[in-house]
């Protein structure tokens, strides 16, 4: 079951960091709009399904928890692109890409997230 979590979570940490623009109409936040949603704390829904709360500090730290399991990382906003590395997941290598507004909810490549 833990090995599930992990793979689930791994996952996520892709998605999450691997926000893209998809080719529809939906708005791309700018970096003033990214500047204002971010700090705050978020809600991840990775492929409808893992559930993961991330809190982005003004300091520019991270932390995301689920289920039991628990990283910190680096948040930056970069040319119009949100920049995360996170200390073990995704073997902290960092990843920048835009951000598309949906809803109420802002999604990249098999995630969606809010913030709560």
């Amino acid at each position: 079951m833990n090995r599930l979590l992990t793979s689930m979570l791994a996952a996520l940490m892709l998605a999450f960091s691997g926000l893209s623009a998809a080719a529809d109409d939906s708005p791309v936040l700018t970096q003033a709009e990214l500047g204002k949603l971010f700090p705050g704390r978020f809600q991840a829904v990775v492929s409808g399904a893992v559930v993961v709360q991330i809190t982005a500090r003004g300091n520019g730290t991270l932390i995301g928890q689920m289920t039991g399991q628990e990283d910190r990382g680096r948040w930056s906003v970069k040319s119009g692109k949100l920049c995360i590395v996170w200390s073990n997941w995704l073997n902290g290598k960092a990843s920048c890409s835009r951000v598309i507004a949906d809803d109420g909810w802002y999604r990249g490549n098999g995630v969606k997230f809010r913030k709560i």
